[in-house]
């Protein structure tokens, strides 16, 4: 947790979408500031109390209506509340704590009452939204944290065991069955990651640059992603997932105030004997580049930032929480897939569908069959490499039994017949769906 403060009092440093106010308990702007410093400066001039810090947003969408919420999980001073896209919540100081004492800091915009008590605007976008009541400017450690889960959920792993069924062999007969007992409890993205998800994140490519050595963004459009929508028109596909891209991971925990879980490009050398067992690697692109050895990729699943989940993570969380191949049991059934999916797919040509057409899983989670194909992360020894979870529906019978079972609904591209069908990429729009561990 004291990362996260720190992060926060960093990032609210950095304009990254305008500039910060000190509001009054009316909800007014009683100070622009560019800074934290310029934030404490003021905050000692005018006195802590009922007054709160938050983001001056220029462009708010709307307002929304605002409820109070129990929260889905209470350790200590940690709370975790799940809200849908563009709720409002209600947040007052406990009822024994004096509440003309505290401050509120707020990553996002927000208001206060006579009493103190926040209302923290909904978003329209997928995120975790922390909310700090401090007692002590100085000292955000002894602070109450809230964090808003706006369209994601907590699937509580660490601890438990589950069976994973693989199939490696060219025999789809020759399942093997493993168990794999999780270490970290998960904030999940209750849906793939959206089009207007994507051109939010996108916005702020340059501030990532600043931080990462990182590309930049010509098109959505890259590698055939086109061909499985019905429009080029960004406008009218808002809905649908989004074509994957591992640097919007890095956005969403740089405007969360999350740590980057992905180093990329430094030198293998550089690390000491306890990061190179801690840390997970692969061969940089300056390695691919260069020919060198000395580069790697660091992928650190202890960090508290999004990632893309495991293989193993992934099919626990497709099945929520069932101990069975399917969500529904060990037999594939077209009718049960029917409640998850669009099986029109099959007839081929169909491209992808706006998120949250079907019913959700046992933990909330949507489109866990059906859309865009999820990459995940795979692990081997000290290494990790990603990708799509079924290989984009290859015609290979090396699959597990899930893919196999797949293989025949899969959303395919609208242009089908024009391109080769054998290649992999070709077949199955690769989407994104976050995790970051429950700190």
């Amino acid at each position: 947790m004291k990362k996260i403060f720190f992060l926060l009092l960093i990032c609210l440093s950095c304009s990254l979408g305008g500039d910060f106010c000190v509001f009054d308990a009316n909800g007014n702007c009683a100070s622009v500031l560019h800074s934290m410093k310029d934030a404490q400066n003021t905050s000692k001039k005018i006195g802590f109390k009922k007054y709160y810090i938050a983001q001056k947003e220029k462009n708010i969408v709307a307002r929304h209506s605002y409820k109070t919420v129990n929260p889905k999980k209470n350790i200590g001073r940690k709370k975790w509340y799940e809200v849908d896209w563009n709720q409002g919540v209600k947040l007052c100081p406990e009822s024994n704590f004096n509440i003309g004492d505290g401050i509120w800091i707020v990553n996002g915009s927000a208001h206060v009452d006579s009493l103190n008590c926040i209302y923290v605007d909904g978003s329209p976008y997928t995120r975790s939204i922390l909310v700090l009541y401090a007692r002590n400017m100085n000292d955000l450690t002894d602070a109450d944290s809230s964090w808003i889960l706006v369209n994601q959920t907590i699937v509580e792993l660490a601890g438990k065991t589950f069976k994973i069924w693989d199939s490696y062999s060219y025999d789809p007969k020759k399942i093997k069955i493993r168990n794999v007992t999780f270490k970290q409890d998960l904030i999940v993205d209750k849906t793939e990651l959206r089009i207007r998800d994507a051109i939010w994140l996108r916005r702020y490519i340059s501030e990532l640059r600043k931080l990462r050595d990182v590309p930049g963004y010509n098109s959505f459009w890259g590698r055939h992603n086109y061909a499985f929508y019905p429009t080029k028109d960004t406008l009218e596909i808002l809905d649908y997932p989004a074509p994957g891209d591992g640097r919007l991971t890095l956005i969403r925990s740089m405007l969360d105030h999350l740590e980057m879980t992905w180093t990329g490009a430094i030198l293998k050398n550089s690390l000491d004997a306890e990061e190179k067992q801690s840390y997970f690697m692969q061969p940089s692109v300056e390695n691919l580049q260069g020919g060198l050895d000395s580069f790697v990729d660091v992928l650190d699943t202890a960090a508290n930032g999004y990632r893309y989940p495991s293989k193993d993570e992934w099919f626990v969380l497709q099945r929520g929480g069932a101990t069975t191949i399917f969500a529904w049991g060990n037999d594939p059934d077209e009718k049960e897939l029917s409640r998850y999916m669009n099986l029109n797919c099959s007839e081929g040509r169909m491209g992808v569908y706006p998120v949250r057409m079907f019913a959700p899983n046992g933990y909330g989670l949507y489109d866990v069959y059906g859309n865009a194909e999820g990459n995940v992360i795979n692990f081997v020894g000290s290494e990790y490499s990603y990708g799509p979870i079924c290989n984009g529906y290859d015609v290979s019978t090396r699959l597990p039994p899930v893919c196999i079972f797949m293989k025949k609904y899969a959303c395919v591209r609208r242009d089908l017949k024009s391109v080769n069908y054998d290649l992999p990429y070709v077949k199955a729009l690769k989407g994104m769906r976050l995790v970051r561990k429950l700190e």
